[in-house]
C-alpha cells in the first residue's frame, strides 16, 4: 500500500492565501476537492511544480498550483515586509502554522534594515491582530527612531497572551504548498488527498 493522507479545512472568511500542508512524506500526487463549489484540481510529479489541472475542463494552469515542499527547518514565519506605521505591520508567508495570536509577544530577527534609527526592527513586539499573512503590532514604528525595513527576517513567538514562554519548535514541513489557484476561496470547505510512492507495508 502506498502512502496516502486526507486533509480537510475551511478557508477563513477574511481572505485566502497559499497554504503549506504537512503530510509527513514526499508527495507524488495531489487531488483537491472544493466541497463548497464541487470543483477539483489535480497534480502529479510528472507535471511541473506550480502547475495544476482543473478536472472539469481539462485545462492546465501554469502558476499558483501545487508545489512539493520539503523543509529542513522552520522555526518562525518568513518576513517579506515590515511597514513603518502606527501601528507597525509585518508581512509574512504564514501565520497559522506557527500559532500566532493577538496578545502574543513575538521576536523579530535577521531583518536587514537601513540603520537610520536608534531602534532596530530586530526587536520584541506584542501582536495587536493577525490575518493569514500579516501581523499588526501594538508598537508605533512610524515614529522617529525606528529604522526602515530593507529585506529578510523571521518572526517567532516568545510568549502567549498569558505570558507563558513558548518553547522553540521546528515546524518544518514535508508535504505540499497549495497555491491560490487550488486552495479555494473565502469560507470554502476543502478536502485534499495526497499520495506518495513509498510503501507503508
Amino acid at each position: 500500500m502506498a502512502q496516502i493522507k486526507v486533509v480537510s479545512w475551511t478557508n477563513p472568511s477574511s481572505g485566502t492565501a497559499a497554504r503549506n500542508q504537512s503530510v509527513g512524506f514526499q508527495v507524488t500526487e495531489a487531488l483537491v476537492t472544493n466541497q463548497t463549489s464541487g470543483g477539483q484540481t489535480y497534480w502529479n510529479s510528472e507535471m511541473t511544480d506550480g502547475y495544476f489541472i482543473t478536472l472539469s475542463s481539462g485545462n492546465v494552469t501554469t502558476s499558483n498550483g501545487f508545489t512539493p515542499l520539503s523543509q529542513s527547518s522552520a522555526y518562525g514565519a518568513t518576513i517579506s515586509g515590515f511597514t513603518n506605521a502606527s501601528p507597525g505591520v509585518i508581512t509574512v508567508d504564514d501565520t497559522a502554522t506557527f500559532g500566532f495570536a493577538a496578545g502574543d509577544t513575538i521576536k523579530v530577527t535577521d531583518v536587514a534594515d537601513d540603520g537610520t534609527g536608534t531602534n532596530s526592527l530586530n526587536n520584541t513586539f506584542t501582536i495587536a491582530s493577525i490575518t493569514s499573512t500579516t501581523i499588526t503590532t501594538t508598537t508605533d514604528t512610524s515614529v522617529t527612531g525606528y529604522s526602515v525595513y530593507v529585506s529578510g527576517g523571521k518572526v517567532t513567538r516568545v510568549s502567549d497572551t498569558d505570558g507563558t514562554a513558548i518553547p522553540t519548535e521546528n515546524f518544518a514541513i514535508e508535504g505540499m504548498t497549495l497555491g491560490t489557484g487550488v486552495v479555494g476561496t473565502d469560507d470554502d470547505y476543502m478536502t485534499a488527498v495526497f499520495r506518495g510512492e513509498n510503501s507503508v507495508v
